[in-house]
């Protein structure tokens, strides 16, 4: 449910950047009927394109907010359980085995072929 959910929202962003997209070219075409010389009209061009990545940009950062809250329901809903407690490790570490791999005497054992 929570993925549905997700993607929803997803959509919803992508829609309203998808508008912002369109009405930027909307502006850079007035702006370019309007200027007087090719510098106007690269001003709007200019223009144009830092507004569709403003939206693009947006659009990330929602997506990025909707995959927290996610994961955020996901995690407190798993941890309710009573005497149940998680278990953090720092990344790129693990617990030391507490019973060594091989014998102490520094020779692996003998297996048969």
């Amino acid at each position: 449910m929570q993925g549905v959910k997700e993607k929803a929202k997803d959509m919803a962003s992508a829609a309203k950047a998808k508008m912002k997209e369109q009405e930027a070219k909307m502006e850079e075409k007035l702006e370019k009927a309007m200027a007087r010389s090719e510098v106007q009209k690269e001003i709007a061009h200019e223009r144009a394109k830092a507004k569709m990545a403003e939206a693009k940009m947006e659009l990330h950062a929602e997506k990025a907010q909707h995959r927290e809250e996610s994961m955020m329901r996901h995690h407190h809903h798993h941890h309710d359980a009573v005497g149940v407690q998680p278990v953090h490790h720092e990344i790129g570490t693990f617990p030391a085995p507490s019973v060594p791999a091989y014998p102490m005497s520094g020779t692996r054992p003998v297996t048969k072929k």
